[in-house]
């Protein structure tokens, strides 16, 4: 196991955590208020800034020129703003998604397949011990300022990454797996790991490049409060920065230079929203052709002609996360009492309830857009009576006040969750009803989702704790139940299992799928046993969606890479 991270280390961790952990419904209810550390180029007011354009030139595939008067941008709304467009600095999901517009990736994955697939780089080899990449770099592309793409601007993306002043949420991830990145040639980079890793390529290739020949002139410490990203933003990707109206509003111009053809749409705009109904009347009166709204708020839309409701499996997975650490709570020790808290738990009728039907139960920790999604052995069916038996074994005998007692001590624990949330606040109330029923008390902590990160990732103090985790595209979940990840990452309960550290570890030694597969079917069972987190429901990817636009499936894969964005088009 690891020595404890030094101060500097953490910070950087906490920004790992936004891009992993969800406070609560990210597109639901109302908008969320900014957490108070720094974003990257802060800009404030509602002052309009205007992105750099690229030199015009011949479009390899022609786009449909737009009728006079017709509207010629696909309009996108939510309710959260992103911090930034910056790859090196993007920690949300909202951020991640919108920069994925203007900056693209040595690899992308295939939402059809979940195989890696080529983007910047046109090809790849990777050595015999699974730990050197050598990427072939398209030829022909160019930033969108027309200065040329090539492997130095690769180098000099990973390498910032990797520098710790830079403070880059990448860097921690990267450090641990990444130990050289060199030019062969213009056309050539090569990546080399510290040891086999199959999640690179879907996790850490799939990071947006940025250009050396823009930001090679700016210290790395003054990298994260650099305009790049805001007021500019120089990229490969298929559309360009055009406008960025801080709490209104961002617009994109298409790319005339993209290596995958011109972009159908010319224009794509984010807008920010404040409430549901504003996105919901900006839908009805034909302004926002589409959005990504909380499940649990599905129920709230009114249907809208022309708008589709597609609810789309996806990557969070609700949990109470329970304290394993007998320095810190021993209540939970003992697994019978684990088990019994989620056997007490009615979880389809807390689906049907809380999120109207817009999640699955989660009887596994994979989530369901993964292709290492599958049935587990054991199941946790609602058994409140078999709850009452294993508590009555543990020791917990029911008290005069209904309370659950052993040797003096009540069974009673604080939950913490974020308050701001309804979704999260309607679910620890349901949960504390639930739990009562078998005679164990909850005392509800509602906190600032600020104070609920800080218990997550720093202090550590809590007895249980509801929250959100968004599981990467790659189904490898070390960072939460690898005991390497109690320091650094999200295990925050303190979990150690040594069989489960050493097939999580063969898991990412392997590049070959069915092993893989094997691999993460035996880690689900030892977590489902072991039950360190109480695994409650995979809320759907909502997504309202106008008959205006004519795109490629949608899948919640392609929406967070975009994937095939520059198809997307407006009817005529």
């Amino acid at each position: 196991m690891r020595a404890k991270r030094h101060d500097w280390q953490g910070a950087i961790l906490l920004a790992i955590i936004a891009a992993l952990l969800l406070a609560g419904c990210q597109r639901g209810g109302s908008r969320s208020t900014p957490e108070s550390s720094p974003s990257p180029g802060e800009a404030s007011g509602a002052q309009p800034v205007t992105g750099q354009a690229a030199a015009p030139a011949t479009p390899a595939v022609s786009a449909p020129a737009p009728q006079p008067g017709q509207r010629v941008s696909i309009v996108e709304a939510g309710l959260d703003e992103p911090r930034t467009l910056n790859p090196l600095f993007v920690a949300d999901p909202v951020s991640e998604e919108l920069s994925r517009l203007v900056f693209d990736s040595l690899v992308t994955v295939d939402p059809a397949t979940g195989e890696v697939a080529p983007a910047l780089a046109e090809s790849w080899d990777v050595s015999d011990d699974g730990t050197r990449y050598t990427f072939r770099l398209r030829d022909g592309v160019r930033w969108h300022d027309g200065q040329p793409f090539t492997a130095r601007d690769v180098e000099f993306t990973y390498r910032t990454m990797l520098d710790v002043n830079a403070r880059s949420p990448r860097y921690s991830r990267l450090a641990e797996r990444v130990k050289s990145v060199s030019v062969v040639d213009p056309q050539t980079v090569v990546i080399e790991l510290i040891k086999p890793d199959a999640s690179f390529l879907p996790t850490l290739a799939t990071l947006g490049i940025v250009p050396e020949h823009v930001l090679a002139g700016v210290q790395p410490e003054q990298l994260i409060t650099d305009p790049f990203g805001l007021s500019s933003a120089v990229g490969t990707g298929p559309f360009m920065l055009k406008q960025w109206v801080r709490g209104e509003q961002i617009v994109f111009e298409r790319n005339p230079q993209y290596y995958r053809g011109v972009p159908q749409a010319a224009q794509y705009t984010y807008k920010v929203v404040g409430s549901l109904d504003e996105l919901v009347a900006g839908l009805q009166d034909g302004l926002i052709d589409w959005a990504v709204i909380d499940a649990a708020q599905a129920g709230a839309a009114p249907a809208i002609d022309g708008v589709t409701v597609q609810s789309l499996p996806g990557f969070e997975l609700v949990m109470v996360v329970l304290q394993l650490d007998s320095s810190k709570s021993e209540l939970f020790i003992d697994p019978r009492v684990r088990q019994a808290l989620l056997l007490a738990l009615d979880r389809q009728a807390m689906v049907d309830q809380i999120w109207h039907g817009q999640a699955e139960v989660a009887r596994g920790t994979q989530p369901p857009a993964s292709w290492a999604a599958g049935p587990a052995s054991i199941e946790y069916s609602y058994d409140p009576q078999q709850a009452a038996r294993l508590l009555d074994e543990a020791g917990w005998q029911i008290g005069p006040d209904g309370v659950r007692r052993r040797e003096g001590q009540r069974l009673s624990f604080r939950l913490v969750a974020t308050g701001a949330d309804p979704t999260r606040r309607a679910l620890a109330t349901w949960l504390q009803r639930q739990w009562a029923e078998i005679g164990v008390e909850v005392q509800l902590e509602l906190e600032q989702w600020s104070d609920v990160r800080r218990r997550a990732t720093e202090t550590r103090d809590f007895e249980a704790l509801l929250l959100g985790v968004r599981w990467d595209l790659d189904p490898d979940q070390s960072i939460v139940w690898s005991s390497d990840s109690i320091f650094d990452g999200l295990n925050m309960g303190h979990y150690t299992n040594a069989e489960l550290d050493g097939l999580l570890a063969q898991a990412v030694a392997t590049t070959n799928r069915e092993e893989r597969l094997a691999h993460y079917r035996q880690a689900q069972e030892i977590v489902l046993r072991d039950l360190p987190v109480l695994p409650l429901c995979f809320p759907k990817l909502t997504v309202l969606w106008s008959d205006r636009i004519e795109a490629p499936p949608l899948t919640a894969t392609a929406l967070r890479l975009r994937y095939g964005v520059e198809q997307w088009r407006l009817r005529l």
